[in-house]
């Protein structure tokens, strides 16, 4: 069982597999109890429609509060993929000695980062809340900015797998036996 669990984990395409089938259930199981027919699963402007206790019942204001939608989540993301992995990788990561800025540059940086993220956070909270195409348009933008942001990641990568578990000290009988190195070394 853990060798299932551990395989689960490290191998991306097959936990992302079980990810969109466990995305499947969810919404077969939520369909099959009426969830999916309620008044948040409706698209336009209506009566029922509601971002912070504003009632979106016209074009114009579903219109922008779509729009606020889509460009917030686009600079949300966008500055999301730029910044956090920085901080991840450059200020607290121990293994990393010198940093680009002013240790109060940094500082300043990530405190404006941390008071950005709580403020929108907010209003992320009501748009989730509010109705699914709204959602729809939050999910449009981020698979947007994630094809650019991680494009980028990647552009000076190679596909490699040997020379990848290589490089984590792994070896293809390893991967697929995790105690295939251990019975090697008593063998």
């Amino acid at each position: 069982m853990c060798s299932l669990v551990d395989t689960l984990f490290d191998d991306k395409r097959i936990i992302t597999v079980v990810l969109m089938m466990w995305l499947v259930l969810v919404l077969a199981v939520f369909k099959e109890v009426g969830m999916l027919d309620s008044k948040f699963m409706t698209l336009g402007p209506s009566e029922g429609t509601q971002f912070m206790g504003m009632v979106l019942n016209t074009w114009y204001k579903w219109g922008l509060v779509a729009g606020f939608t889509f460009v917030n989540t686009s600079v949300n993301d966008f500055m999301s993929d730029a910044i956090s992995p920085w901080i991840l990788n450059t200020i607290t990561d121990h293994k990393t000695k010198y940093i680009p800025y002013t240790k109060l540059t940094c500082l300043t940086i990530t405190q404006f980062w941390g008071m950005y993220c709580n403020i929108m956070g907010v209003f992320s909270i009501f748009l989730a809340m509010s109705q699914i195409d709204f959602v729809l348009i939050r999910m449009v933008a981020d698979l947007t900015v994630n094809a650019y942001t991680t494009s980028k990641f990647m552009r000076n990568k190679t596909h490699c797998p040997e020379e990848y578990f290589k490089m984590r000290g792994e070896t293809e009988m390893t991967r697929i036996l995790p105690d295939a190195e251990s019975a090697s070394e008593k063998g």
